[in-house]
């Protein structure tokens, strides 16, 4: 008999060492895959922050130019200019608000006294800010003198208007001291001048 020889070359039969791998299972370990995700949004968020940091000083030098060209744009000269003016027109202010007439509260003493009101001496003080005036007079009677101080207490512009130091003197006159104070609007410069522009 003749050997029986295979033609194929097709194994009919696995090759022994060998075995069947239809599916490959990859396993992956739980731990690596958090790793690598936290890597991977780590590195995206510092990259993210870097290009953002890049872009805020860009940001700030730009300003510092522009600041430092609006800083040129203006003049330091007029800028004094404007500083001084400023100072005069407060210095002025100032000046208009503290000072005082004192004719519109002469004025008013002299209209408001009675006929036989003769006044020796008077003294002005606004060291606290209140108008204050003392007037050493005589009056002939003690009715003109009762006659004055109801009209003083009754004037809108005197303030608690205080006689004392009554005592008779040469020839049948009544010497007293008054003290009383003065509304500041009667005496204010600026009132003044305001009223008169109202006025015309």
């Amino acid at each position: 008999m003749q050997p029986n020889f295979q033609t194929s070359f097709i194994p009919k039969k696995p090759v022994s060492g060998e075995s069947d791998k239809t599916s490959v299972v990859h396993d992956t370990d739980i731990f690596t895959l958090a790793a690598t995700l936290t890597f991977i949004v780590t590195a995206l968020l510092y990259g993210g922050l870097f290009l953002y940091r890049n872009m805020l000083d860009k940001q700030i030098v730009e300003a510092g130019k522009q600041l430092d060209d609006a800083r040129s744009a203006i003049l330091p000269d007029k800028i004094k200019e404007l500083l001084d003016a400023n100072s005069r027109i407060t210095t002025a202010s100032n000046l208009l608000e503290k000072h005082i007439v004192n004719s519109k509260m002469l004025l008013l003493l002299n209209d408001l006294a009675v006929k036989k009101l003769k006044f020796n001496d008077l003294t002005f003080s606004n060291k606290t800010g209140v108008p204050t005036v003392r007037i050493n007079g005589e009056v002939q009677t003690y009715n003109a003198l009762a006659k004055q101080q109801e009209i003083f207490a009754n004037s809108e512009y005197i303030k608690n208007p205080t006689f004392s130091n009554i005592a008779l003197g040469e020839g049948g006159s009544i010497k007293f001291q008054l003290t009383t104070t003065i509304d500041s609007s009667l005496i204010s410069y600026k009132k003044s001048v305001e009223s008169l522009s109202i006025n015309q």
